[in-house]
């Protein structure tokens, strides 16, 4: 079944506003069916609109899912940006842990961010390249918490594949059902000792 009208209420946005509130009407359908689901006439049925009227705002639905995927960026970077590094033992552990964490709770968006070329998108000026970029960096503060390759090394950043490579991995094998786990608390309590085992031995020994 598709999100009902009421899902995004149409009197939640006013006209100048079409654009904002038809990624919040594709991240509903995304959440609950996943980005197949994701139609310019789908989201101008919840939204009550004439999906013409879309077409002014996304050129088409590959457009709209890049802006469903800049959003899922801004979120990740958020919850970067917001780990108290100042505090931390283990950079390497807090980075899979909110690594993890966003990849369990959004699965299907999670799904359609790595699924694009990032690579490509990196340096772009406006879209995903932004939030993009602020992801890296605040990954990259994370991972010198407590020791202190500077920012834009080879070891930061050699370090920061590394949390992310293992952690996407063993997501996607909890998600296929090859890594077991009692929960996701668990799956990702494995995935941060796993990251853990990344550090320096110095490092990990720390009281």
């Amino acid at each position: 079944m598709k999100p009902t009208r009421h899902a995004i209420r149409r009197d939640s946005f006013h006209h100048g506003d079409t654009k904002r509130a038809a990624v919040d009407a594709a991240l509903a359908l995304i959440a609950e069916h996943g980005q197949h689901a994701v139609t310019l006439r789908a989201v101008a049925e919840i939204l009550g609109v004439n999906h013409r009227a879309l077409y002014r705002q996304y050129t088409s639905r590959e457009d709209l899912l890049f802006a469903v995927a800049e959003r899922g960026f801004a979120r990740l970077a958020d919850l970067l940006e917001a780990i108290p590094v100042a505090e931390l033992d283990c950079g390497r552990t807090a980075l899979a842990q909110c690594y993890a964490s966003f990849a369990l709770a959004e699965p299907q968006l999670y799904d359609l961010m790595f699924a694009l070329p990032l690579r490509k998108c990196f340096h772009d000026a406006e879209g995903i390249g932004p939030q993009l970029r602020r992801v890296v960096k605040a990954a990259a503060v994370t991972i010198q918490a407590g020791h202190a390759p500077p920012i834009g090394s080879d070891a930061t950043r050699i370090g920061v594949l590394r949390v992310w490579g293992l952690t996407h991995g063993l997501i996607g094998l909890y998600r296929a059902g090859a890594l077991k786990a009692r929960s996701d608390r668990s799956a990702v309590q494995f995935m941060v000792d796993a990251a853990r085992a990344l550090a320096p031995a110095a490092e990990r020994l720390r009281p």
